[in-house]
C-alpha cells in the first residue's frame, strides 16, 4: 500500500462506520422506516423514509405509472378538492413539504419484493372496484396480489 492509500484509507473506513452506526441509529429510533404500502377497505396508507400519507379511496381519481428518472413510480391522482391525510417523522433540511404532501401521493413501486407491475395492478384493481374491497379484510386480496405476479400460459 501506497503512503497516500495508508493515509486516506482509515478515514474512509472511519466515515463508512459512521454512517452505518448513524443509519442504525435512524432505524432503531424510528425517525427512519423502509417504506410500505398498506391496503385496508377503507383506503391506503403509504409510509415512505420521511412521511405516511393516508388516501380513502373515495378520494382517488387515477393511477397513473411514472417512469421518472431511474425508480418507476406508482402516482396516485387525488380528485380535486381531495387531500391525503399526511405525518411527516422526519425534520430536516430534506423533510417533504406538508402541503406537497397533500397534494401528490407516489409510491417508489421498485422498492417492493412483489414488483413494480403487480403493486401498480393490485393498487388499481381495488381503486375503481368498491365490491371487492371487503377481500382486502381477509386472505383473498394476497391471492390476489400472488397471481398478479404470475405469468400465465395461453394454450
Amino acid at each position: 500500500m501506497s503512503p497516500g492509500q495508508a493515509l486516506i484509507f482509515p478515514w474512509v473506513a472511519v466515515a463508512i462506520a459512521g454512517y452505518s452506526a448513524g443509519a442504525l441509529a435512524w432505524f432503531a429510533v424510528g425517525f427512519l422506516r423502509f417504506p410500505c404500502v398498506d391496503v385496508s377497505p377503507a383506503g391506503l396508507d403509504i409510509t415512505g423514509f420521511r412521511s405516511k400519507q393516508t388516501v380513502r379511496w373515495d378520494d382517488v381519481a387515477d393511477i397513473v405509472p411514472l417512469a421518472d428518472g431511474k425508480n418507476p413510480e406508482i402516482d396516485i391522482v387525488l380528485k380535486d378538492r381531495a387531500r391525503a391525510g399526511v405525518d411527516i417523522f422526519y425534520r430536516g433540511p430534506f423533510a417533504p413539504a406538508y402541503m406537497q404532501a397533500q397534494r401528490s401521493v407516489r409510491i417508489t413501486a421498485d422498492l417492493f419484493a412483489v414488483g413494480a407491475v403487480p403493486l401498480l395492478d393490485f393498487i388499481d384493481y381495488y381503486a375503481f372496484s368498491p365490491d371487492d374491497r371487503a377481500e382486502l379484510a381477509d386472505g383473498r386480496a394476497l391471492r390476489r396480489l400472488a397471481s398478479m405476479g404470475q405469468p400465465t400460459l395461453d394454450r
